[in-house]
């Protein structure tokens, strides 16, 4: 039987840090187990195997995945079975509530895929090894983490446990029952020895942590800095400008995820903040590149922890390969485009919602580009709508179009035509290309 929603929707920590949400997680157990008695039966196969299946299984049919934002929340199971919507935390309290019940030991595995130690990623494993991560989506298989912690929960609690309970402690050894003055005179007696005695070794290690932490930052942000620089100054090029809208859709948003993002790719959170303010108070300029990408990614869910698709990572970096290497020719284009993909593969996450709101449309020439509002120009319009000097298909102007509504290429060289293509398929609008060609020039040059 389904245990009732009991009127509590989530429970959460505002502004936690990532050790808060893993204590979090962990001292839910019980509150948890106690709401799945009877629920749990229903799980329960001929093998731990057999059962860790149903378990899966059941994650992957009933719930939506959805990643959590700057508030982290965990759903205790009645509240995810009344709500069907969860992130990799509800998931996991889920599946050891289940194993709680049916005495199954098991331990939570945190785990990060990059080169941060701090994990972004929790699941369940059973003390025989089978491997419950429906996020993931392969029953008995986890993707390859850079760095993994497993916490033993077999060993934490007893029955009668209250929020006093010293889980943590390993100095604790074997429980004796007696009477409440005399656990609360030891408690107090064991709380001052221990700060007493431990607060220097902890603020030494503390101190050490930190300046090794500072070194391995600073190593990592340099390479990060040098790998994705020119993808990172293209994409700022494409938010300054409003190409396809991008900065107003993403400032519709909350930018909070993206901005951590980029500054993990070696970023300075604060000038994206800055740019994409400035973008959005500018008209949108037709590119074609979020509609692209919206049909490389289409229905595909992506996972919170950065689980994409190799077929959509590659799509992303293919499309903008090429396109930098129409813009900016080899090698420097080539090299700008794919690092200007590698840098949307790792925002894709934080940009669902731009390209959710990306009408397809927005790809194709419609009678209204040529009416001389856009960011080019092919109808006559005058200097003031044609930021990049248009004119009529025979004005002589930088950027036009044939008869036929078809895009022609600009002579990088400044003398004319060179060939035509149909522009209803092409994800580069030439006006878009003045600018990012010169972007790519700025991005690949030797600083």
């Amino acid at each position: 039987m389904q245990p009732a929603y009991q009127g509590i929707d989530s429970v959460y920590k505002s502004q936690a840090d990532n050790k808060d949400i893993r204590d979090l997680l962990e001292q839910l157990v019980p509150k948890a187990t106690a709401q799945m008695v009877q629920f749990s039966n229903q799980f329960k196969g001929a093998t731990e195997q057999e059962t860790c299946r149903k378990i899966f299984t059941y994650l992957k049919n009933n719930f939506r995945y959805v990643a959590d934002g700057g508030e982290q929340v965990i759903k205790l199971p009645s509240a995810l079975l009344k709500k069907k919507v969860g992130d990799c935390k509800s998931y996991s309290l889920f599946t050891a509530a289940i194993l709680e019940n049916l005495k199954i030991p098991y331990h939570f595995v945190y785990a990060s895929y990059n080169s941060n130690p701090i994990p972004g990623h929790v699941y369940v494993t059973t003390n025989k090894g089978c491997i419950i991560d429906a996020v993931y989506g392969t029953f008995n298989k986890e993707k390859k983490p850079n760095y993994k912690y497993k916490k033993n929960m077999n060993v934490r609690y007893m029955a009668g446990i209250n929020d006093s309970c010293d889980c943590d402690n390993p100095s604790m050894g074997k429980i004796t029952l007696i009477s409440k003055e005399k656990r609360d005179k030891a408690a107090a007696d064991l709380k001052k020895a221990r700060d007493k005695g431990i607060d220097a070794a902890k603020k030494a290690a503390r101190a050490a942590e930190e300046a090794a932490k500072k070194i391995r930052d600073k190593a990592t942000q340099g390479l990060k800095t040098v790998a994705f620089a020119p993808g990172r100054n293209l994409f700022l090029l494409l938010i300054k400008n409003n190409f396809d809208g991008i900065a107003s859709k993403i400032a519709l948003g909350s930018t909070t995820d993206m901005l951590t993002k980029w500054n993990q790719l070696g970023g300075d959170r604060t000038i994206l903040s800055k740019t994409i303010k400035e973008g959005a108070s500018k008209r949108a300029r037709k590119f074609g590149l979020l509609s692209k990408l919206k049909k490389i990614v289409g229905n595909t869910k992506v996972n919170g922890i950065g689980e994409i698709p190799s077929k959509i990572e590659a799509g992303i970096i293919s499309a903008t390969t090429s396109a930098g290497t129409a813009i900016g020719g080899a090698p420097q284009g080539t090299a700008a485009g794919a690092s200007l993909g590698k840098v949307i593969v790792e925002l894709l996450p934080t940009l669902l919602s731009v390209l959710q709101n990306t009408p397809a449309s927005d790809g194709e020439i419609t009678t209204s580009d040529t009416g001389g509002t856009d960011i080019f120009d092919a109808g006559g319009g005058t200097s003031d709508d044609d930021k990049y000097g248009g004119g009529d298909t025979g004005g002589g102007g930088n950027v036009i179009y044939d008869k036929d509504g078809n895009i022609l290429k600009l002579d990088p060289k400044g003398g004319g035509v060179l060939e035509s293509k149909s522009g209803k398929n092409t994800m580069l609008y030439v006006g878009g290309a003045l600018v990012l060609a010169a972007g790519i020039y700025f991005a690949t040059k030797k600083k």
